[in-house]
């Protein structure tokens, strides 16, 4: 188990991180020392990872959890629950809310169009979790002290009317992820020549989104192209799309390693 400064000195590289880490920090030792639940604003996927390197490194594993609403969110808080509570009930007492931006139904709206009308609000993007759009408009996921300033100023995406309710987080409206199968041959099981064959890239540019911190393997920021990937990861590469390696297979006459796959449509 490693001190506050220890863990800001190893896994601090900014001063933004620092910040960052010593208010989780703060946060996590206020749930032990007090006994009640407390929570961070919502992060970043590159933010989840610091953040749980910092709650291993502070032996907070067996009382912390990510949760940003449902499971495999993308953007989520982290919990700290004192021992009265398990995760389910953690989950449960989470202090996020549900909100439902309706629109009319020729108006098409995108995740750019409600996001960008949100940050126009003058708030911060820390205390809106995931925009999930659908046919009759988007289910947004607040932090619970933003959500009466939110239902009383958000009106409007663009130039297109919204009304907005709020619901009960059961009620969250998740579309089913639709997985395409594939498969390929790469010359190893590096990283950058895994990426590159499931998502459609050179290898140049895997390279390049590898190196510029936006490929995540098992929702961690991966900046090694040399990486070995293994059956069961999770590949992320921001702004395209993820997958999950199901297999390595044999070798082709050429000497290239087959790979089986599925990502999101």
């Amino acid at each position: 188990m490693k001190s506050k400064n220890e863990i800001l000195n190893a896994l601090g590289r900014t001063g933004e991180e620092r910040l960052l880490l010593a208010g989780l920090l703060d946060k996590e030792q206020t749930c032990a020392s007090r006994g009640y639940l407390t929570h961070t604003k919502f992060l970043s996927m590159s933010e989840r990872a610091l953040c749980s390197d910092a709650v291993r490194l502070c032996g907070a594993t067996g009382h912390a959890l990510f949760w940003g609403g449902y499971e495999d969110a993308e953007r989520g808080i982290y919990l700290f629950y004192p021992d009265y509570l398990d995760e389910e009930s953690a989950k449960q007492a989470a202090p996020l809310a549900l909100l439902r931006a309706h629109k009319r139904k020729e108006d098409a709206l995108t995740h750019r169009d409600y996001l960008g009308a949100l940050m126009g609000l003058q708030i911060d993007r820390s205390v809106v979790g995931d925009i999930l759009v659908h046919e009759e408009g988007a289910d947004i996921l607040v932090l619970e002290e933003m959500a009466d300033f939110i239902l009383l100023h958000f009106a409007k995406a663009g130039r297109k009317q919204l009304s907005l309710t709020r619901e009960p987080m059961d009620q969250l409206r998740v579309a089913p992820v639709e997985e395409k199968q594939g498969s390929g041959s790469v010359a190893s099981p590096r990283l950058d020549s895994v990426a590159a064959l499931v998502f459609g890239l050179s290898r140049k540019s895997a390279q390049e989104r590898i190196e510029k911190g936006l490929v995540f393997v098992n929702n961690t920021p991966c900046l090694k192209p040399e990486r070995q990937i293994d059956e069961g990861d999770k590949l992320t590469v921001r702004g395209v799309g993820r997958a999950r390696i199901v297999a390595f297979g044999g070798m082709s006459r050429k000497g290239r390693l087959f790979v089986e796959f599925v990502k999101n449509a």
